[in-house]
C-alpha cells in the first residue's frame, strides 16, 4: 500500500482485495478496561525514573565538592540541613537546595500515583493472581498487567515469559534463566 497514488478511495479497494483474499493478520490493540492502568503504570514508571535521576543529580553534586556521600542518609529530609551545611559556596548550597525541593515533590507524587496505581489494580482479577507469583509483589503485578495487558495477544507461551521477563536465555552453550532481569540460581 505504499506503492503509487495514494487517496481514501485506492487505499479502501486495496484493503477490501487484501481481506477478501484474507491477507490481512490481526494486530492487537488492546483492551479499553485496562486503559487507565496502563496510564497510571506509565506515570508510576515515569515518576520513578525521575526520581532516580534526580537523586544522581543530589550525589553528583556532593562528589563534585568532594563530599562523600554513601547511603539513603544525604536525601532524607532529618538530615538535610547537614549535607547542605557541608557545601561551602551560597550558590551551590541554594542549587541543591533546589534539588532537594524538586526531590520532595516527585517523592509526594510517586506516592500520590502508587495509591492510585494498587487501587485501580485491585479491580482486576488477574493482578490478584499475579501477586501469588514468588517474587512479584503488588507493583510489579500492576506494571505487568498494564503492560502485558492480557497473555491472549502472544501466540506461545514462550513468546509472553519473555516479554514479561521470565524468558530462558542461553550464552556460548549454558543455559541461564532469568526472572525479571535477574539471574535465577
Amino acid at each position: 500500500m505504499k506503492e503509487g497514488n495514494r487517496n481514501d478511495k485506492m487505499d479502501a479497494r486495496r484493503l477490501a482485495e487484501l481481506l477478501r483474499l484474507k491477507h490481512l493478520s490481526a494486530v492487537y490493540h488492546g483492551e479499553h478496561g485496562l486503559r487507565t492502568l496502563k496510564e497510571l503504570v506509565g506515570s508510576y514508571l515515569t515518576m520513578t525514573k525521575d526520581l532516580g535521576r534526580v537523586m544522581t543529580r543530589v550525589r553528583a553534586l556532593d562528589r563534585s565538592w568532594a563530599i562523600p556521600c554513601r547511603g539513603a542518609q544525604v536525601y532524607a529530609p532529618r538530615y538535610r540541613s547537614q549535607w547542605l551545611g557541608k557545601i561551602t559556596e551560597a550558590d551551590v548550597r541554594r542549587r541543591a537546595d533546589f534539588y532537594y525541593q524538586q526531590l520532595d515533590a516527585l517523592q509526594s507524587l510517586r506516592l500520590q500515583v502508587r495509591r492510585e496505581l494498587l487501587a485501580e489494580s485491585e479491580k482486576h482479577a488477574a493482578w490478584k493472581q499475579l501477586c501469588q507469583i514468588p517474587s512479584i509483589g503488588p507493583i510489579r503485578a500492576a506494571v505487568l498487567l498494564g503492560i502485558q495487558q492480557t497473555p491472549h495477544r502472544f501466540r506461545t507461551k514462550q513468546q509472553l515469559w519473555t516479554f514479561g521477563g521470565l524468558g530462558i536465555e542461553t550464552y556460548s552453550g549454558d543455559v541461564h534463566c532469568y526472572i525479571n532481569g535477574q539471574l535465577d540460581p
